[in-house]
């Protein structure tokens, strides 16, 4: 069963639902949006077709002959018109709706899997865009740090107690954390633009109240998965049934359809009174093995290269569940150990910068320590969106849409 349950869980996530507006947003706005519709609507129009009484359109046939041509003209004229339509063979009309109705649903399934690309896509992009943020505030920060120990260095150069060695070196990572701030400022606006295109309007990117403990999460945490229950899965199924459909369809259409029709001829000849017959035609070709078997044979091809897909994308979707709660697990390691590294180094750059300030600690330590504390907090806030990622993916492959 394929889930959207994000109206479910709107009083339980108050006004924190941004992911959810973004998915539906870029939903509507996705190209793929048209593109299903449009095959679905033609499954319809294609099912509602194929209970038609005969097996096409009429045929209209008219003939007319004279021997004015002959250089003869005694008169004689005929004229004949015939109209007729194709049947059915035995059980082709309803092997041709089963086709349409089996492609109602392969339509469905498409949209199902069209919708989940967006969710994931949209998750991607609000990762992109909270990590851009995240780094360029740690670098503001960074740089505040750096800036308040070259005040520092600088006063005490003003005094002697310092060289124009240690203001280099300082100047240097400056120089070098501001360049860093400015490529994470452009990554932001590049990250959001991708955002704000994906959804068709400005978006902002809010991961808010998405964790371990996440209604949606636990909801889907508690569903007992099947493969079926991917979007993938189903729509491969799907093609698999259509192309059983055809093949039921190829064999009972073992020969051409035969037609049946009413025809009027009309003849004259000078001096004689008007004959006019009216009668009933029929045509009916005979089966043939040259016409019939690469239609049988090509749709129990196409049926074999469908069943082989789906068993490949079964495996493949189990095998990816499988990685992604492996990488669910591994993530909530890794939020807790950077977590108590990006502290510990953050507290260290602290103690190290009071140490070089009295003098017992080099200042090459002190912004040494700094620029580690800057890596460890990006290593944690990197760990802590790719958790948020890891859980919003897990909901995703368990069948749910945020």
């Amino acid at each position: 069963m394929y889930f959207s349950v994000a109206s479910a869980f709107a009083a339980d996530q108050g006004d924190r639902l941004s992911l959810h507006q973004a998915i539906q947003a870029a939903w509507a706005h996705d190209p793929a949006q048209n593109e299903v519709g449009i095959k679905e609507e033609g499954a319809h129009k294609r099912a509602h077709a194929a209970r038609s009484w005969f097996a096409g359109g009429p045929t209209f046939d008219a003939s007319y002959y004279d021997d004015r041509v002959s250089g003869r003209p005694y008169g004689y004229r005929t004229t004949q018109a015939v109209i007729s339509v194709p049947l059915w063979l035995p059980g082709q009309g309803t092997a041709t709706e089963r086709v349409a109705q089996a492609d109602v649903q392969a339509a469905l399934a498409d949209k199902d899997v069209a919708h989940m690309v967006v969710a994931i896509r949209v998750t991607d992009a609000m990762a992109a865009v909270l990590l851009a943020h995240r780094r360029k505030d740690l670098l503001v920060s960074t740089v505040a740090a750096l800036q308040r120990i070259d005040s520092a260095i600088r006063t005490a150069r003003s005094i002697g107690e310092s060289t124009d060695t240690d203001v280099q070196a300082v100047g240097a990572e400056i120089a070098q954390a501001e360049s860093d701030l400015s490529l994470a400022e452009e990554e932001v606006e590049a990250s959001q633009s991708a955002l704000d295109i994906l959804t068709g309007q400005p978006t902002p990117a809010d991961f808010s109240g998405i964790d371990q403990h996440w209604g949606l999460f636990v909801q889907a945490s508690h569903h007992q998965w099947v493969d079926l229950d991917d979007p993938r899965v189903k729509a491969v199924h799907q093609a698999t049934a259509v192309a059983r459909e055809k093949e039921h369809l190829a064999a009972r259409s073992f020969m051409p359809n035969p037609e049946v029709g009413v025809g009027v001829i009309n003849q004259g000849q000078y001096g004689s009174p008007w004959d006019t017959q009216v009668g009933v035609n029929v045509r009916v070709p005979l089966p043939s093995s040259v016409t019939s078997t690469p239609i049988r044979t090509a749709a129990q091809s196409a049926l074999a290269a469908a069943t082989t897909q789906e068993i490949m994308t079964r495996r493949q979707v189990t095998a990816e569940m499988v990685r992604v709660q492996a990488h669910l697990r591994s993530s909530m390691v890794s939020v807790m150990r950077t977590g108590v590294a990006a502290r510990d180094m953050s507290l260290r750059a602290s103690e190290m910068e009071k140490s070089w300030k009295s003098g017992e600690t080099p200042l090459i330590e002190a912004v040494r320590a700094r620029m580690d504390a800057y890596n460890a907090l990006l290593m944690f806030n990197r760990a802590e969106i790719n958790q948020q990622v890891a859980i919003i993916r897990t909901v995703i492959a368990l069948g749910y849409i945020p």
